[in-house]
């Protein structure tokens, strides 16, 4: 194994320096892995959600808003055949939808079901919740979210950073912007998130006067579904810049 390289006095001083001004907000409790969501929020990931029949069975199943599908459409998918008879407008009475995150495999999977009134249940769909969030944020037009996005298994990680490191600005210096953002990342942890994480660290200005910082966020993934704390991270992302 090769030997690390060893920090020097000043590099080592300097990391501390940034370690010690990094502020830290968060909140733990158990991880959401479950919820119920409303049909909006199943368009609003890019789906519609469809009355047919699979494999020549009764079935509600779900299918991409991009392909346009219509009553009397008849097509293949991943070996499967499909038929739709109704585009859903609203959920039948009692059926519910539910959305579950689990990490499988070295990463984290989202699964969508669909239970009857009766409790029956049944899978419409399984993604990697990464791809399943890219596509989301990008039909919805948050390119910060994109932009920061890291990874995600139960929760998200999400990382802004602009301009070049240097040293780091201690809480009693921080500008009142850089205040605000880190009041505010605490409050969506707490108060929309329920558990997560937000740290911030500042670097002052550079020479044409452009904020430099790092701020990172962890956030349960399946929080990141409802369309208002994704929308309100995105907007607090923007806000930095």
């Amino acid at each position: 194994m090769k030997k690390a390289k060893k920090l020097t006095a000043e590099e080592l001083a300097a990391k501390h320096q940034v370690a010690v001004n990094t502020f830290v907000r968060e909140v733990w409790g158990p991880i959401p892995a479950e919820l119920e969501i409303k049909l909006k929020n199943l368009k609003a990931w890019g789906f519609d959600l469809i009355a047919g029949l699979r494999q020549g069975e009764p079935a509600v199943f779900v299918a991409e808003q991009a392909a346009g599908r219509s009553p009397g459409d008849v097509y293949e998918e991943r070996g499967e055949s499909f038929e739709v008879k109704e585009v859903l407008n609203e959920l039948p009475r009692g059926a519910r939808l539910l959305v579950r995150v689990s990490n499988e495999e070295r990463r984290g999977v989202a699964r969508l079901y669909y239970r009857t009134g009766s409790g029956e249940e049944s899978e419409l769909f399984a993604l990697p919740a990464a791809e399943l969030l890219l596509a989301y944020f990008k039909k919805r037009g948050w390119g910060k979210l994109l932009e920061a996005f890291h990874s995600s298994g139960l929760t998200t990680e999400f990382i802004q950073s602009r301009g070049t490191r240097g040293k780091a600005w201690s809480y009693g210096a921080l500008p009142p912007k850089m205040r605000r953002a880190l009041r505010e990342g605490a409050a969506a942890v707490k108060k929309r998130a329920g558990v997560g994480r937000f740290t911030l660290v500042y670097f002052g200005k550079n020479k044409d006067g452009d904020d430099r910082y790092t701020v990172t966020w962890l956030l349960p993934t399946i929080k990141l579904l409802e369309v208002g704390l994704a929308e309100h991270v995105e907007g607090l992302l923007a806000a930095l810049d």
